[in-house]
């Protein structure tokens, strides 16, 4: 890895290339949002100016790949820290991914939007936005990429909440913010402890950098707590992970942050912020890989269960946009399993780093797809989300529902589409480590469960919304979207369904990153065969379930819902967790304490304060009774103060 600094370092062309790929989209903000407020004729080349931009920053980004850049720069910036960014294989894919799957759900916009009349500020706001994202993977420095992640964070309350005049966005909007930052007061925790760890090891030289993380974190390590120091900050790291990344227990802002367009679902979901959780994972690697093992398992266990739970949740939404909501949380939890993985067995870290970020590129393709897709049907069926009045559309919108279906496809993992080499691959490597360490046992259980449990919602909701008759006005006069909206379709099926073909070539080009490491290289494993087609056995049978129940309708769902009792009604209400974080710990709790404080601060804080006002007050009224204004009362006081004087000197031996 080559490093620069200072100006001449940041003119160097794969340094200046790599500023501006977060930069670019950040300035255009600043005058789109201007122009458009001004000039109305501007607003309808806003989504234009925003696209185009979008796509320089995915040719700069290409750009550093093909010249296979690997590089740190670094500038002064205040105190110890630095500013500037951090490029390697990693880095590189995620803004790749990042900008090229923005450019296509902005193409899409273009025509989702069209009609808006506030669509300057959409479009500036998701410039804005992407740009944050993409500061975000190439920060050098965790202070500069916590910045960039709060920006991604205000971007999402922005554009949750871009319909603002709809109550159920407003409140969505404020749910997103207020959980992810729960989560972000985490991260903050954890970058504390991190600068305390590191700080005895690399002195003043940044203790937060990127490059200084991952090459001192085994120095830190055998410092004495060093381990633990590195577990508690990976535990409190993983907390801000699951607020953007919506892993269990703050997984409850995704589904309602559905209100907002669903363009802008597309762009969290598949190009932004909830793929940040996991780089940040990913990208402080050596933490976790040098902590107590409970943290790895921490990292493991949760991303394994959150893809369980949220796949029991989506067999129980009507709503298509939240059944990919959930879809996303169940999907983000095989790539946070992945990295645990990794922590759990290190020497297959060279492999796991590669197979998550890549399950988590073939999601980015495949859920943009699928959103997309849902955000054509919306468009056709005037914003209609439930899927028991639709029916029927695959003849009504040929080219929209085969591009569904092709998501559907890959998002259950059946050959030969892109997802089958990714999430079985996740599979197949947490069988690989449960034989080395049976701790994992039910973390592969958990995963296998949760690919057949996605192929049952998954095909639920396409059977439902492709097959049988209309079931509405709607469904029954509705057409394929314009071809502004079709093109970015058609290209994310095809990368859909040929991204497989380069995984070799993707953990070849992911390894690199290790060179010169002692996790260098690539641990090869195999499992039994009859192991390995379990997921595959579980799809087919998830496919037929749901056409069963959904295409052809020889069961009724209805009656094995009404004849599951109590559990039917708590998967529904979602486990109750919002029921728990609202009715009882916000509103008793926190509100409760909230009453403790205020009246502490009124009657006891305010009290001193006021007291010392009320002492101050009376006190002044007795003396100025003293100033009399006559000469001679000023006299004897003074000849009384001088006896008392003379009289302690006295009685101390001054005198």
């Amino acid at each position: 890895m080559i490093s620069y600094s200072g100006l001449n370092g940041f003119l160097e062309p794969q340094v200046f290339a790599a500023v501006m790929i977060f930069l670019l989209p950040i300035i255009i903000f600043m005058f789109v949002l201007p122009l458009g407020k001004k000039f109305h004729g501007f607003r309808k080349y806003s989504g234009i100016v925003v696209t185009t931009g979008i796509f320089i920053s995915f040719l700069l980004a290409y750009y550093l790949y093909y010249t296979n850049a690997n590089l740190y720069f670094y500038s002064a910036w205040f105190n110890n820290f630095t500013w500037g960014v951090y490029i390697d294989p990693l880095s590189i894919a995620m803004a790749m991914m990042v900008s090229g799957v923005s450019f296509l759900i902005h193409m899409f916009a273009i025509g989702y939007i069209g009609k808006d009349p506030n669509k300057h500020v959409y479009f500036a706001e998701t410039s804005l936005f992407t740009g944050g994202m993409l500061g975000v993977v190439l920060s050098s420095n965790m202070v500069m990429f916590f910045l960039f992640w709060e920006l991604v964070g205000l971007c999402s309350y922005l554009l949750i909440g871009f319909w603002w005049y709809k109550p159920n966005a407003a409140s969505a909007a404020k749910k997103a913010f207020i959980v992810t930052r729960v989560g972000d007061v985490l991260l903050i925790l954890g970058l504390a402890v991190l600068y305390w760890s590191f700080l005895p090891v690399v002195g003043n030289n940044d203790p937060l950098s990127i490059y200084n993380i991952i090459h001192y974190a085994l120095n830190v390590a055998q410092l004495p707590n060093g381990q633990f120091n590195l577990a508690l900050a990976g535990a409190l790291v993983l907390g801000g992970a699951a607020g953007k990344s919506a892993q269990f227990p703050l997984h409850v802002w995704i589904p309602d942050a559905m209100e907002g367009p669903t363009t802008v679902s597309a762009l969290i979901h598949a190009a932004t912020m909830v793929t940040a959780g996991i780089y940040l994972v990913a990208r402080i690697y050596p933490v976790y890989v040098y902590a107590l093992p409970w943290a790895d398992y921490l990292v493991l266990y949760i991303g394994a269960f959150t893809a369980f739970l949220a796949g029991t949740m989506g067999l129980v939404m009507n709503d298509i946009k939240r059944i990919l909501a959930y879809s996303t949380i169940s999907q983000l939890g095989y790539m946070l399993a992945a990295l645990g993985l990794g922590f759990v067995m290190v020497n297959t870290i060279g492999n796991t780093i590669g197979i998550s970020i890549y399950h988590l590129i073939v999601h980015a393709f495949l859920k943009a797809l699928l959103f997309l897709s849902a955000g054509a049907i919306l468009y056709a069926l005037l914003d209609t989300r439930d899927i028991r009045k639709m029916g029927g559309l695959w003849k009504k919108m040929p080219i929209t529902i085969t591009a569904m279906f092709i998501g559907a496809l890959t998002l259950v993992g059946f050959p030969p589409t892109a997802g089958y080499f990714s999430k079985d691959e996740i599979i197949s490597l947490a069988y690989f480590v449960y034989n080395q360490n049976p701790y994992v046992l039910y973390a592969w259980i958990l995963l296998v469960i949760g690919a057949f449990l996605t192929t049952l919602y998954t095909f639920r909701m396409f059977f439902t919304v492709a097959l049988g008759k209309p079931k509405s006005y709607a469904a029954e006069h509705a057409k394929d979207p314009p071809w502004v909206m079709i093109v970015p379709m058609i290209i994310l099926s095809i990368l859909a369904l040929i991204f497989g073909i380069f995984q070799s070539g993707f953990y070849n080009y992911f390894s690199s990153m290790f060179t010169g490491t002692k996790y260098a290289g690539t641990v090869s494993f195999s499992i039994p065969l009859y192991i390995e087609i379990i997921p595959f056995l579980l799809v087919l049978l998830g496919i037929y379930i749901a056409w069963v129940f959904y295409g052809s309708h020889r069961l009724s769902a209805e009656k094995v819902a009404n004849g599951s009792g109590a559990l039917y009604k708590i998967v529904k209400a979602k486990y109750y967790l919002d029921f728990l974080f609202t009715n009882i710990i916000a509103e008793r709790i926190i509100v409760f304490i909230a009453i403790v404080v205020s009246l502490f601060d009124k009657y006891f804080i305010d009290g001193i304060v006021n007291g010392l006002g009320l002492m101050a007050k009376y006190g002044s009224m007795a003396f100025r009774k003293a100033q009399t204004g006559i000469v001679q009362n000023y006299a004897v006081m003074v000849i009384i103060g001088l006896l008392v004087f003379l009289i302690i000197g006295k009685i101390l031996g001054v005198f």
